[in-house]
């Protein structure tokens, strides 16, 4: 019997404001660095911040396709280094690190219809609810609070993010993070997700059943290992009571 749910963040509860927001994440993030080292007297030539930024996005997309991830302390190092600047500076530490999480309150993300019901209903019928997440520049710590302005942070038992475990989904220590709090058995817990591999075959090899939220925005993907598959979030509920019959 099911007595989890797991869910992803972006694309699953949450969609990103902008159809072109990996660029405007990089202005806004760019642009509060500038800020802030300006402010501070900090030495730097035009277009470094750019080539820095763009740097350690290559850096990151390299780690980020082993299935490994960095904790933030690790990505504000890497930045400071790409930028020629000193890493140990506790100053420009924390304004690389506010610039990165912070650039996403510009515009915050958009709930999923009837996925805040969704998440309170879940919790009435007694299940265990979590997040299981891959993140970026925006660490958890970022997301845990807007989360929790958006109303549904009450809802989750466990929150994970690649960040803090240092993985990344499909890695299944990201999935086995968040059974742990919950204390349920993998086969007793559903992870439902938009990305096939990173969710569905993720949560599939850490033994956890799978629902794939079909958003439409993977033209072409297939999830032909899902559980179950579901393009509203009011749908989990007639999933969840085919495995309890």
């Amino acid at each position: 019997m099911i007595q989890g749910v797991t869910f992803d963040w972006w694309h699953t509860i949450a969609e990103t404001p902008w159809p072109d927001f990996d660029a405007r994440m990089r202005r806004l993030r760019i642009d509060g660095i500038r800020e802030a080292f300006l402010a501070d007297g900090v030495p730097f030539e035009d277009g470094v911040l750019e080539r820095a930024y763009d740097r350690h996005t290559e850096f990151l997309e390299a780690r980020w396709a082993t299935t490994a991830d960095l904790d933030a302390e690790e990505q504000t190092s890497a930045f400071l280094g790409f930028a020629g600047a000193d890493p140990k500076d506790p100053r420009l530490r924390g304004s690389v690190q506010e610039a990165f999480g912070q650039a996403i309150r510009a515009k915050l993300p958009v709930l999923y219809p009837h996925i805040a019901q969704t998440l309170a209903r879940l919790k009435r019928e007694g299940y265990a609810v979590g997040l299981v997440s891959n993140t970026g520049r925006t660490w958890g710590r970022f997301l845990r609070p807007i989360q929790d302005e958006m109303g549904i942070g009450k809802h989750f038992d466990v929150r994970v993010f690649s960040d803090e475990v240092r993985a990344r989904k499909p890695d299944r220590r990201m999935f086995e993070a968040a059974l742990g709090p919950l204390r349920l058995p993998p086969g007793a817990v559903v992870h439902v997700g938009d990305d096939v591999a990173a969710d569905v075959e993720g949560a599939r090899a850490a033994g956890m059943r799978t629902v794939w939220f079909n958003t439409g925005l993977w033209p072409g993907a297939r999830a032909d290992h899902a559980d179950a598959e579901i393009r509203d979030h009011e749908e989990l509920f007639d999933v969840l009571g085919r495995w309890r019959a």
